[in-house]
């Protein structure tokens, strides 16, 4: 089991944790929760011994391997396949044992090499990278890519990819699903349900917590609590604590008045039987759950403007891509004030391209966009991190946009999670999430008619993403959005359109029917990979058999070199026996001549067996 006990750690004389304690079982897996800053990666640079605690004592049993997502890695010209394989650091030796047991000509150690290489699954690690890139989604032409030529977000991918490729007893995650779209998150969640190990994972999003970890380590108040359940159970635990202390919150009642509403609108339509039944499903929840969102340290809504247009865009017949290049064509689509709209789709399939071109970010190829008078747009996507003024503070960004009062400003920032100095910070020094906090607040703070946001819950910590999808219920405005967070899908959208084969269309069902979906393509792809076209077929047959002949060759050159060091020693004796002559008098002529006889034989076959070793040894 892996031990935290009594643990003491901190920086600059201030304690990040004190007296903190874990046990974690063997083929446990547990989520790792809490706010931004309370230490979730510490935890896995204490157990992985970056760092040593002050006081107490970190154990992890001698023989667990460790893999862990590494979210910064150097630029390699390494192929993505090579570079997930790299992961299995073992079978790397033995392949650089094997290349210098072939270079010095030592064809047993070789032998013995090419056993141990064939016992850790050398000959299937390739298919193995394979099928984990493509669950990732990379396509096929992506294997043989440099490393180097990806993006940041899918060198992320890659980082992943090696980390599941890596044999282990102990896997550590820290936020695997930023950078991961909806399809992958679902394969992601299926591959941990298969890990045999033990798992710590840092999460901030609550279905996929709920999907992979049978326990959560919440930390705060520089300590920690071990929740036996899923991320949902834990908000039960929490839940039931705080309303056994008296803590109600009239915001319940809100929320639940919202969702009622829609159930008593669509539930006589049969098109939106599933997304009733998912709201039905979470009215049974709300109890559970609206106490803990209570103690969020946000408290932000967003404001729509009084007056909206209807529609709030149109596109007809609308050609999107870039330069000459159409990604989506006989686009049809109409926006509406209180829509609530999940685009769903493959990587690359076009949902970014689409709200760039609703949003008027990204110009029509063809057709026509219309976007109504009143229609002011806020649009999220993960680039406008970068393009927030690193040397100025968030209280400058806020007084930027016109003539507001020093505390309004102080006010508003507050709301979004920003108090007392950290206001004035150089956003230089802020964190991923607090980019994001920061960049929703400022599009959201001129009250837009519509949101279009891509991606909005990335680096975002629980408790932000339950802020964010409260407030995006109560928004009066329109929302049009592209998310793995499934719970945000889940409590936020109520129609869904899916974005497949240059078009987009209506997608009927709810997000379970869709990941179904998703899950039989997946398996429907694996069924062809396991059965390629004859071709491929025999080129692996040839590839077995040449590496069955060359193992074959091995072994019979090691019986050739012990048969041909026998015989020799044989011949040995004969020539010291012919060479003494007073034994050669005492030994009857006809016994002479058998032994002569003999020693012919034996020398020409040494000679033949010299032979054959050597034509074995050119072949390889």
């Amino acid at each position: 089991m892996l031990q935290l006990n009594h643990v003491w750690f901190g920086f600059d004389e201030e304690f990040l944790f004190e007296d903190l304690s874990l046990v974690i079982h063997t083929g446990h897996r547990v989520g790792v929760i809490g706010r931004n800053g309370v230490g979730k990666t510490t935890i896995f640079n204490l157990i992985r011994h970056v760092h040593t605690p002050n006081e107490g004592e970190v154990v992890v049993p001698a023989r667990w391997r460790i893999a862990w997502l590494r979210q910064d890695m150097p630029a390699t010209d390494r192929t993505a396949l090579a570079f997930v394989v790299d992961g299995n650091h073992e079978l790397r030796l033995i392949e650089k044992q094997m290349q210098d047991a072939e270079a010095r000509d030592d064809m047993n150690a070789y032998a013995d090499l090419f056993d141990s290489y064939g016992a850790l699954g050398g000959f299937q690690a390739e298919a193995q990278a394979g099928m984990i890139l493509a669950g990732l989604g990379f396509s096929a032409d992506d294997f043989h890519k440099p490393y180097s030529s990806f993006s940041g977000g899918w060198r992320i991918r890659l980082n992943l990819a090696q980390t599941l490729s890596q044999p282990s007893e102990l896997m550590l995650l820290d936020e695997p699903t930023n950078h991961l779209d909806l399809e992958a998150t679902v394969w992601l969640q299926k591959w941990i349900a298969r890990y045999q190990g033990t798992m710590l994972c840092i999460s901030h999003d609550r279905e996929f917590l709920d999907q992979t970890v049978d326990e959560v380590f919440h930390i705060e108040r520089k300590s920690g609590v071990l929740y036996q359940g899923g991320y949902s159970s834990f908000e039960r635990q929490i839940a039931e604590r705080l309303e056994y202390q008296g803590k109600v919150f009239e915001q319940q009642e809100k929320e639940r008045k919202r969702i009622q509403a829609f159930i008593d609108r669509f539930r006589t339509y049969s098109s939106k039987a599933k997304q009733v039944q998912s709201r039905v499903k979470m009215l049974e929840k709300m109890r559970a759950t609206a106490p803990l969102r209570a103690l969020s340290p946000y408290r932000f809504t967003i404001e729509a403007p009084g007056q909206m247009d209807r529609p709030m865009v149109s596109m007809d017949d609308a050609s999107l891509g870039y330069g000459t290049h159409a990604v989506l064509e006989n686009v049809t689509e109409r926006i509406y004030p209180g829509d609530r709209i999940a685009l769903l789709g493959l990587n690359g399939a076009g949902k970014s391209t689409f709200l760039k071109s609703l949003a008027g970010e990204l110009d029509l190829l063809g057709g026509s966009r219309q976007s109504g008078m009143h229609t002011t747009i806020g649009y999220f996507a993960q680039h406008q991190l970068e393009l927030l003024d690193e040397t100025i503070c968030a209280y400058d960004h806020v007084i930027a946009g016109g003539a507001v009062l020093t505390q309004q400003a102080r006010n508003f920032l507050g709301y979004w999670g920003f108090h007392g100095d950290d206001i004035f910070r150089p956003v230089a020094s802020f964190s991923g999430g607090e980019k994001a906090r920061l960049v929703l607040a400022l599009i959201t703070r001129h009250k837009p008619a519509l949101l279009v946001l891509d991606e909005p819950t990335n680096h975002l910590d629980l408790e932000m993403r339950e802020a964010l999808t409260s407030a995006l219920n109560q928004y009066e405005g329109a929302v049009l959005m592209v998310a793995h967070d499934q719970q945000l899908l889940r409590e936020c959208a109520d129609e869904f359109w899916l974005v497949k084969d240059g078009a987009v269309m209506h997608f009927t069902g709810d997000l379970d029917d869709y990941e179904a979906m998703v899950s039989r393509a997946v398996q429907i792809d694996t069924a062809k990979r396991k059965k390629p076209d004859r071709s491929r077929k025999e080129q692996r047959r040839e590839r077995a058999l040449e590496r069955e002949n060359r193992k074959e060759s091995i072994r019979r050159r090691k019986e050739l070199e012990h048969a041909i060091h026998e015989l020799q020693k044989e011949l040995n004796g004969l020539s010291d026996l012919l060479a003494d002559s007073e034994a050669l008098g005492e030994i009857a002529n006809k016994e002479l001549q058998s032994i002569f006889a003999k020693y012919g034989r034996r020398r020409k076959k040494l000679e033949d067996m010299e032979e054959e070793w050597v034509a074995l040894a050119d072949n390889d």
